[in-house]
């Protein structure tokens, strides 16, 4: 995922998506004290609380980095019941799960970075800086996914690279002065690698996985989620302006909007699962779990960054289409009869109900609607 400035009419926009789980009776307590309207309506910590769980996300990030930096690195990740490294399956290439991200490119590392930026660690980001630039290569010849890489690689070298270049320097002097857009040179070596998956495709829909040295794997894997092929402008966008290359985010749009037309007639809701090769919907669920979650937010992102009003548009009409279709209980999370407000998994085709199960994935839609 991405961390990024956006400076526009004189104002500044951070947007970072950070997701702490606390069950401490401290955290439950702000659900028993008065509220005044704005509490019913958004919710609020208090100060206290809020630096209290502040201290708590810094503490876990850093459990997780520093035994990854001890026990794993320069590996992808650190395997926590061996205590050591793990990195791509090599005696079992179809264990997706764990194939499809790790591709021996000090994944934890890379996806550490803009975290270390955001903590005001000047000296650990600059290490890790050093440290990528000295031991990532995608010269690899492993089969990855293509949403995974993007979110995770491509969007932290893009996002460290500008946390450098920002001439403001919000979190300190991140920019080593040695540094020479490095983290940019890389990211532009891995778009380039995931391109096959767009330039195979018949319908402009990528497909979900590459070879990062060979190109498109032989026969390739046809069937892809929304999320996973409408997830990718917000990073392919930024490389391209960045690069002053519209090719990348040319093809990143192109799936977005062939995804957009290829919506029920009867709801205009979209399926979950499609055939990249003939446009045919596999999947016909509709929610905002695994599988579409990130479509939504990255339409109203890309807005937000790029500023193309069709982006904000087609987000529009998706959240009207969600609340019609989707929605259950009473009007208003905090007040009111009834049961509490959730949204359901249906069927595209008619917007029945399909299952009424919801998925962790379905908690980032409560910071976009925000």
């Amino acid at each position: 995922m991405l961390f990024w400035l956006i400076k526009s009419n004189h104002f500044r926009v951070f947007l970072i998506v950070t997701c702490v789980i606390n069950t401490s009776q401290g955290a439950l307590n702000i659900f028993k004290k008065p509220l005044d309207s704005l509490d019913i309506k958004y919710g609020s910590f208090s100060e206290d609380l809020r630096q209290q769980m502040l201290a708590e996300a810094k503490k876990m990030f850093y459990f997780g980095y520093d035994n990854y930096m001890t026990y794993a690195f320069p590996m992808d990740e650190l395997n926590p019941l061996l205590c050591c490294g793990r990195g791509p399956d090599y005696e079992n290439p179809s264990n997706v799960n764990i194939n499809d991200i790790l591709g021996d490119y000090c994944l934890t590392l890379v996806d550490s970075l803009d975290t270390l930026a955001v903590l005001g660690n000047v000296t650990e980001f600059q290490n890790a800086v050093t440290n990528v630039i000295r031991n990532v290569s995608f010269d690899k010849d492993n089969v990855v996914q293509v949403f995974e890489v993007n979110i995770r690689v491509l969007g932290a070298l893009i996002s460290a690279h500008l946390l450098m270049m920002d001439p403001e320097q919000p979190f300190g002097n991140l920019r080593p002065s040695w540094y020479d857009g490095e983290l940019l040179q890389l990211a532009h070596d891995l778009a380039s690698r995931l391109l096959p998956a767009f330039e195979g495709s018949s319908t402009g829909i990528p497909y979900p996985r590459v070879n990062l040295r060979q190109g498109l794997p032989q026969p390739p894997t046809a069937e892809t989620c929304t999320a996973g092929a409408g997830s990718l402008v917000l990073e392919f966008g930024l490389l391209s302006r960045l690069l002053d290359d519209p090719v990348y985010e040319g093809y990143a749009r192109r799936a977005n909007k062939v995804l957009w037309n290829l919506r029920a007639k009867s709801t205009g809701l979209l399926g979950n699962v499609i055939d990249v090769e003939s446009g045919r919907w596999i999947g016909k669920l509709s929610g905002l779990g695994a599988g579409l979650d990130s479509y939504y937010e990255y339409l109203l992102k890309s807005y937000i960054m790029f500023g193309e009003s069709e982006d904000y548009e087609m987000f529009a009409e998706a959240y009207r289409v969600i609340k019609q279709y989707m929605r259950r209980g009473r009007a208003h999370c905090n007040q009111g009869s009834g049961d509490h407000p959730l949204y359901v998994n249906v069927d595209m085709m008619s917007g029945a109900v399909h299952t009424w199960w919801i998925d962790s994935l379905q908690a980032a839609f409560a910071g976009i609607q925000v």
